[in-house]
């Protein structure tokens, strides 16, 4: 069964993902990341510093506080609670219709021990700004 939350997610960002694989070199992107995952393999990102922009691709993937700020209590339990393996198993009906988000999706699944702990520290760093917001999920 595919997780509610990424299938919107993933279907909100669509469009800005493919204007991006227009303009820019996935295989050449994907492989400069890969050396940096190798070079940093314990890095973990502090979200009060990402700016998230082109650069930052394949970062924003997983990180989009404008739609975690949309979610509802229901919704937030649903996103808190999933893991990135979920996001690749939502992902990838899509990947196999653009060949770009396929490379894309086949470094998450040979990095998947990179990106789930990155995405898991992401996750817990804006769990912990709402919760200082107020907002009860967990």
């Amino acid at each position: 069964m595919v997780n509610p939350v990424w299938r919107k997610y993933i279907t909100t960002a669509m469009p800005k993902w493919l204007k991006w694989f227009a303009n820019n070199h996935t295989k050449a992107h994907v492989h400069l990341f890969e050396k940096f995952i190798i070079a940093n393999p314990y890095y973990l990102p502090e979200i009060q510093t990402i700016e998230i922009g082109d650069e930052e691709f394949i970062l924003s993937l997983v990180y989009d506080k404008e739609f975690i700020n949309s979610l509802s209590e229901k919704g937030l339990q649903v996103w808190y609670y999933s893991d990135f393996k979920d996001f690749l198993n939502t992902l990838r009906p899509y990947a196999t219709q653009n060949k770009d988000l396929m490379i894309l999706y086949n470094s998450f699944l040979k990095n998947i021990w990179w990106f789930d702990r990155v995405y898991s520290s992401i996750r817990n760093q804006l769990a912990e700004g709402l919760e200082a917001e107020g907002k009860v999920f967990k």
